[in-house]
């Protein structure tokens, strides 16, 4: 499990149900280093002022973090031992393509 990030005491619920989402998507589909590195990416979102976290649904958010997070460590690489496919990222949150590529364009 990852150490537990800091964030602003207003912005851990926000962070927890995120994180949570991600959390189903790591035990399914990636690993505990995958995990890791979600954490330090909503963390950091988190940690913003204004937080863009405030604003949209936190499985946006999650899809977000786990596109961005898999696009700079080519999840997508079947030669990987933890990838899969940006759809089968949008499937599992029930997110549409667009909605998931604006949030993670701002993450990247």
């Amino acid at each position: 499990m990852p150490a537990p990030e800091k964030v602003p005491r207003a912005m851990a619920p926000k962070f927890a149900a995120i994180t949570a989402l991600t959390d189903v998507f790591c035990d399914k589909h990636l690993n505990d280093e995958y995990r890791a590195l979600i954490h330090r990416v909503v963390g950091s979102l988190a940690r913003k002022r204004p937080s863009p976290l405030l604003k949209g649904r936190e499985e946006v958010w999650a899809a977000a973090a786990v596109h961005a997070v898999g696009r700079m460590n080519f999840l997508d690489d079947p030669s990987q031992n933890s990838h899969c496919k940006p759809n089968a990222i949008y499937a599992f949150f029930g997110i549409a393509v667009g909605s998931v590529l604006r949030s993670s364009s701002g993450i990247v």
